[in-house]
């Protein structure tokens, strides 16, 4: 039987209408359909949250670089050299990875992928490396998060406990 539909506010309303001539070849047949006990379906339209994705950021790799270039040229000792080395290679690191990884947030979940190319195609990330299973959290699974530096106007890390990951001996308390 052909669907009659109304919509109200944001609830779309489907109601069965019955056939135009009853069986009996009645014209007036669709009166009784009209007034039958139709299917009401209320279907509230939940608004789609598009992907946000964190755009690349190489001001602390910079900031490293900065403290660590000055420490290896300006410094009197070795000590002041190999700290200062040490903070070279961590901007390295930092560069390399601001360049290749990107933070997606959707309607439901919490992903890392890695971006590819001068259009920055982005794929799956692999594996989980440390605990296995896909990098992806719902955040229904968030238990807890944390900024660190605690209060700073611009977090380094963004540390957080799920629930979601099963840990190798079974339970999933939290990760």
């Amino acid at each position: 039987a052909p669907l009659s539909s109304s919509r109200v506010g944001s609830v779309e309303r489907r109601q069965e209408v019955g056939p135009l001539f009853a069986e009996d070849n009645n014209p007036f047949g669709f009166v009784q359909g009209l007034f039958s006990g139709g299917t009401a379906v209320a279907q509230p339209k939940t608004p789609a949250i598009p992907d946000a994705v964190v755009e690349s950021d190489y001001t602390l790799a910079a900031v490293f670089a900065s403290i660590g270039l000055s420490s290896v040229f300006l410094g009197h000792d070795i000590f002041t050299s190999v700290f200062g080395g040490l903070f070279v290679l961590l901007a390295t690191l930092f560069a390399v990875q601001a360049s290749r990884i990107r933070f997606v947030f959707d309607g439901e979940a919490f992903e890392l992928k890695n971006a590819s190319g001068d259009d920055e195609q982005l794929s799956d990330s692999g594996e989980n490396i440390v605990v296995g299973g896909a990098n992806r959290w719902k955040y229904d699974s968030f238990v807890n998060y944390e900024f660190f530096p605690k209060g700073s106007p611009v977090p380094i890390l963004v540390y957080f406990k799920e629930t979601q990951t099963v840990k190798e001996d079974g339970s999933n308390d939290g990760q």
